[in-house]
């Protein structure tokens, strides 16, 4: 009897014993990888904090870290080392230190890519070709005369839509019409093509990109699981979008040939992006350089624009809807001075925006609110680093927390309300951009910012002269579960429609 009992003591000892060993020498281990590293919490073996993290609202939950750690703080999801930074003036330092322009090996984007393009490229092949387009971008006209006439093409289309739904009397989500709209534009800036709205290659290319911005996370859990890079490639939603911007790519493969067959001289004069890019490939070709403006390149920077701008911009559009009609007191405040400083017998034009200090703080205000790219865009470290006195290993993925940044209460007098005066004096001047950081900061800033701002500016006013706008009878009482939303590639509204109702007569008409 005493050996059994002794028996199942030495069991239940080791039983006890060795889970206890185990996680002891677990936080012993992490405790030696994590030192010198920004503070932050411990996660679980193999899974790190991923069962703290809410994918949807991320952006709140780094934000919440931030406060129980600092500015800069460490977490691994997965098997990945993420540190995320949350304060403006240390944001800007890390993404202008050519250190952390790095990107993260993203397994099924790399694959699809080629490492193509200007997003995901990194040293001197990202630096010629984010050069190259700025200059080409830069030659077409941002927020010129040129530009300004393919918004006012794009907003005749998209009045109509709105009309339509007041003489019908529906209520209306606004963003498969403003993401048309956008690539309207985009379209004529780099392919100088003018889509009808109801040309079948177009309607194809918008509704095919639309859904690729639904692309499913598991595609990117690689990222951070890199042995569930084979798993993932086997599955189906992998073979499914992996499709889906392959015929992205063959519609802008057509389109570079079009304009290939119309650009046969080259001391022609480029009418478009892709114009330069093809002059380009042929001076390198003749110089025996076949890669540096290969036909993939020209497509992933044509299409990239198409991925950047379209949702950013309509987007932007949607959400200050949403909140003109959250908040009408303001929205009426918009009205008046549109009516006052331009009237209604024509659309505000990009000169007139000196003088719309209310209103062009309210979309000033909105990007700082919103946040709309709430964890910036993923960078990386290429080589290990030390910054403000933390050890930043080599790979390590960075987040610029904006959202953490944008609602920072050192900073914003009422960090977590929509409240314009953040960007007026006490005289009612609009006192410029400040710390806001709606387009990103540093030397991968976004390219388009230029025409981005352009576009919501001119459609966001020319749509508050003629229209005032509410939120639908069913979702009113629903605007907290609206404005909080979701975080996509972007922040995401909750699903709402709105209701437009014309602030003249029917007659009511403003002219280009």
């Amino acid at each position: 009897m005493t050996h059994l009992l002794s028996s199942i003591d030495n069991k239940t000892a080791l039983g006890i014993g060795l889970p206890v060993a185990l996680l002891g020498c677990y936080g012993a281990y992490q405790w030696y990888r994590s030192r010198d590293l920004p503070p932050g919490p411990i996660g679980l073996p193999v899974v790190g904090r991923f069962p703290w993290l809410d994918p949807n609202q991320l952006h709140l939950c780094v934000e919440q870290m931030s406060k129980s750690y600092s500015d800069v703080i460490s977490f691994r999801m997965g098997s990945k080392l993420m540190v995320a930074v949350c304060n403006y003036d240390l944001i800007r330092q890390m993404l202008n230190d050519d250190n952390f322009t790095g990107r993260p090996n993203a397994p099924f984007l790399k694959r699809i890519t080629e490492g193509c393009g200007i997003v995901l490229s990194e040293g001197e092949m990202w630096t010629q070709q984010r050069r190259l387009a700025l200059k080409s971008l830069r030659d077409f006209g941002f927020a010129r005369t040129r530009s300004a006439e393919m918004v006012d093409v794009q907003l005749d289309i998209i009045f109509e839509l709105l009309e339509i739904s007041i003489e019908e009397k529906q209520s209306l989500r606004v963003l498969d019409a403003f993401t048309e709209a956008t690539n309207g534009v985009i379209a004529q800036l780099t392919l100088n093509r003018r889509f009808k709205r109801d040309e079948k290659e177009f309607e194809f290319f918008n509704t095919t990109l639309k859904t690729f911005f639904n692309t499913p996370v598991v595609l990117n859990l690689p990222l951070f699981f890199p042995w569930m890079n084979t798993i993932v490639q086997l599955m189906p939603a992998t073979n499914y979008f992996t499709k889906l911007m392959l015929k992205l790519h063959v519609f802008i493969r057509e389109q570079i040939r079009i304009r290939e067959s119309i650009l046969v001289d080259d001391s022609m004069e480029p009418e478009c992006l892709c114009d330069v890019y093809i002059q380009e490939k042929r001076k390198a070709e003749k110089m025996g350089d076949f890669e540096t403006f290969r036909e993939l390149q020209i497509v992933r920077v044509v299409l990239e624009f198409f991925l950047a701008g379209t949702d950013t911009t309509a987007r932007s559009l949607e959400w200050l809807l949403i909140l003109m009609s959250v908040h009408p007191a303001i929205q009426k405040k918009v009205h008046s001075e549109l009516d006052k400083e331009v009237g209604s017998d024509r659309r505000t034009q990009t000169s007139d925006k000196p003088s719309l200090n209310f209103t062009t703080a309210v979309i000033e205000e909105a990007y700082r609110f919103l946040s709309l790219a709430a964890v910036g865009a993923f960078h990386r470290a290429k080589s290990e680093a030390v910054f403000h006195g933390y050890r930043i290993p080599k790979d390590t993925i960075i987040i610029p927390c904006v959202y953490a940044s944008n609602h920072d209460p050192r900073i914003w007098a009422k960090p977590d309300e929509f409240y314009p005066e953040h960007f007026l004096d006490q005289n009612g001047v609009f006192t410029g951009t400040g710390k806001n950081v709606p387009f990103l900061i540093g030397r991968r800033a976004c390219a388009g910012e230029g025409l981005a701002r352009m576009e919501v500016f001119l459609m966001f006013t020319a749509i508050m002269q003629r229209y005032r706008v509410s939120l639908a009878p069913e979702f009113v009482g629903k605007e907290a579960a609206i404005l909080k939303g979701s975080l996509g590639l972007l922040r995401k509204p909750g699903e709402h429609k709105l209701v437009f109702e014309r602030r003249a007569n029917d007659q009511f008409n403003v002219t280009v």
